[in-house]
């Protein structure tokens, strides 16, 4: 799409790749295979033919098992996961308990497992931003509104595409922002919390002589049920050791730190602004564990609802849960039952922008839908690239020599590359995005019918969801608190 253009125009997304050492095998792959080789090469020379066929199911087992895959991912790694789980629940990390009568650390934000260290930090102004001092970075957390994307006409959403693609090609030139995140709560309210903030915003000699259009309104509103509300949330990344100079030159420690940090928060905004997005707000402290709160406890949601009206707590409160409990497939916390899911595969085909606006209008639950972008340097992109075209040479040339024919998918592959390498050479920014979408019941089996409901919305938006086995806390962490992290 060029700069000029106001044309709205179809997308396509590349596949999910991985590049291997050879033939597309990791090395803990060809290891297992190279094991598996060198047990029949000394069986077969130790004690002949007998030997190598009893030995047959060690090595081949062991090559098998570097080979297969399921669900696109090596079994290898399907051990290394229910491992890493065993081990946890062993010792007890899967499950977390708040002990109040414990001291805790001024300033941190009292979360469990790694999340302990963290400190919420607040700035001269009022704002507040979350540091990470053993990983190097400061988190902000931006509240923005913008036209629904949906109720714009094709010229306009041409423009908002052309204007989020500059931002992302800034965003590429900074090499201090380690990351972006971008978040949609979707969040159910009861009707009550309706009839609360009519009563408030009503004199109440009105309320006690109700007129017909005043009573036609609340039975509108107690015909409404659950209502669903819309919060887009913009965490910005900094990564402190990339900025060190400048938080030195801005007068170190954390006055440095929260100039260089207000200073990327503005330029965000004003590229958000010709985007069609307003920053209605940078989330000051209180705010910010409202949001953590509120995704570890639903309930309390609902309760700031029916008393402020708004869903925001109007008083400080803590951000950690009182508990939590891990599982193989969900997570378990204060007062839900959560999954987190991973856009695994984006729409193979062309489509328009705007394609996942199933997956955010999908049911009357609470869900979060959360994109994490890292942006890509222009030199080590451009390395990737020709590491790419190289492997893609390689197997051409093993092909070749099997007398093997390229399949469509490998075709595919190649040009998607090529047009990779192209739009950076044309000066668009090179980004890695990965998307999660987080879903929250009050029981398993209202989770498990959100579930089919989500599933349902994911194949009209035609992306793929994979459940996250053995990894539900830190996907959890990625997709649903304000924390702008990604899995690794």
């Amino acid at each position: 799409m060029t700069e000029d253009t106001r044309v709205l125009q179809p997308v396509r997304f590349p596949r999910h790749e991985r590049h291997g050492l050879f033939m597309g095998l990791q090395w803990y792959q060809l290891s297992l295979v190279a094991l598996g080789m060198l047990i029949a090469a000394l069986s077969s020379a130790t004690g002949g033919p007998i030997a190598f066929i009893l030995m047959a199911p060690v090595w081949l087992g062991l090559m098998l098992f570097g080979v297969l895959q399921y669900a696109r991912i090596p079994y290898p790694v399907w051990a290394f996961t229910a491992s890493i789980f065993f081990l946890r629940s062993v010792l007890n990390e899967t499950r977390y308990l708040a002990r109040p009568e414990q001291p805790k650390k001024v300033g941190t934000m009292a979360l469990p497992g790694g999340l302990g260290s963290l400190e919420l930090c607040k700035t001269v102004s009022g704002e507040g931003f979350v540091l990470d001092r053993n990983g190097h970075e400061a988190m902000a957390s931006l509240r923005c509104t913008t036209t629904s994307f949906a109720l714009m006409d094709n010229d306009d959403k041409a423009f908002a595409v052309q204007s989020w693609s500059r931002v992302q090609a800034a965003m590429a030139r900074r090499p201090a922002i380690a990351r972006i995140a971008i978040q949609d709560y979707t969040v159910p309210y009861p009707s009550s919390a309706l009839r609360a903030y009519y009563e408030r915003a009503v004199p109440p000699e009105r309320i006690a002589d109700a007129q017909w259009g005043d009573e036609s309104y609340l039975d509108l509103i107690e015909a409404a049920g659950s209502a669903m509300s819309h919060e887009i949330i913009m965490t910005i990344v900094l990564d402190t050791a990339k900025a060190h100079r400048r938080i030195k030159d801005a007068g170190g420690a954390m006055a440095g730190l929260e100039h260089v940090l207000r200073s990327e928060v503005e330029a965000f905004s004003t590229g958000l602004k010709t985007h069609g997005v307003t920053v209605t707000e940078w989330l000051s402290d209180t705010a910010v564990t409202a949001v953590v709160r509120g995704s570890f406890d639903p309930e309390t949601v609902a309760k700031w609802a029916a008393a402020t009206g708004t869903g925001k707590s109007s008083t400080v409160v803590s951000p950690g849960p009182m508990a939590t409990e891990e599982h193989w497939t969900y997570l378990r916390t204060d007062s839900g039952f959560h999954q987190t899911f991973w856009v695994a595969e984006w729409p193979r085909q062309q489509v328009y922008p705007g394609f996942l606006q199933p997956l955010i209008y999908v049911g009357e639950f609470r869900h979060i839908i959360s994109q994490v972008i890292r942006a890509v340097p222009t030199d080590q992109a451009l390395r990737d690239i020709r590491s790419a075209q190289e492997a893609h040479e390689t197997r051409r040339r093993i092909n070749a020599r099997l007398d093997r024919p390229l399949t469509r998918e490998q075709r595919a592959e190649e040009e998607e590359v090529a047009q990779r390498e192209e739009e950076i050479v044309a000066g668009h920014g090179d980004v890695r995005p990965a998307a999660y979408v987080t879903i929250t019941a009050a029981t398993l089996d209202e989770l498990s019918r959100c579930r089919q409901e989500l599933e349902s919305a994911a194949a009209g938006a035609f992306v793929e969801l994979r459940l996250m086995p053995g990894q539900q806390w830190p996907a959890f962490i990625a997709g649903a608190l304000p924390l702008g992290r990604g899995l690794k």
